[in-house]
């Protein structure tokens, strides 16, 4: 995990809970929710630059390839 994955993702799950859209009943149900909210973040963000870099290497590859023909 990269700092900014956690830090990205522990700044929306506090703007997820600050909305009132939805109100666990009890503290226990708050807290589980928002670390199910975190860990759904961490894992979207992290792919999400795995992604990124995978493509930006991709394109990489190619303009070498074009390069040398």
């Amino acid at each position: 995990m990269h700092y900014t994955t956690v830090k990205d993702a522990a700044i929306c799950t506090a703007l997820a809970a600050m909305t009132g859209f939805w109100q666990p009943r009890d503290a226990p149900q708050a807290v589980m929710c928002y670390i199910f909210i975190f860990i759904l973040l961490v894992a979207g963000l992290e792919t999400a630059k795995d992604w990124e870099e995978g493509r930006r290497n991709h394109e990489q590859s190619d303009i070498r390839m074009h390069r040398s023909n």
